[in-house]
C-alpha cells in the first residue's frame, strides 16, 4: 500500500511538472524537478524520509502551480538584476 501511494505522489508531482512545460513555466518547472531530485537524493537512505521528501516535493510543486517562482525574470529577478548592471558597464554605453 504504500508503494502505490509514493508512486502516486511522484507520477502526480510529474503530471504537475509537465503542465508546467506545457504552458512554458521553463523556471518553475526546472526549480520542480531540481528539488524532487535533491529530495530523492538526500532521503534515498531512508525509506520514511524519501516518503516525506516526495509528499513535499508535491507540496511544493502545488504552490509554485498556483504562485510561480519569479527567481530570474521577475522584476527583481537575479535576470533583470543583471541586465540592468551589465547594462550600465562600459561595454554598453556609447558616449
Amino acid at each position: 500500500m504504500e508503494f502505490l501511494i509514493l508512486g502516486l505522489v511522484v507520477a502526480i508531482n510529474f503530471i504537475i511538472i509537465k503542465m508546467k512545460l506545457d504552458k512554458k513555466r521553463w523556471e518553475d518547472s526546472i526549480f520542480d524537478v531540481l528539488v524532487l531530485c535533491i529530495i530523492m537524493i538526500l532521503f534515498s537512505g531512508s525509506y520514511a524520509g524519501l516518503i516525506v521528501g516526495s509528499v513535499a516535493s508535491l507540496f511544493m510543486s502545488l504552490y509554485f502551480y498556483a504562485s510561480p517562482p519569479k527567481f530570474f525574470t521577475g522584476d527583481k529577478g537575479l535576470l533583470k538584476e543583471f541586465t540592468k548592471r551589465a547594462k550600465k558597464g562600459s561595454h554598453f554605453n556609447k558616449d
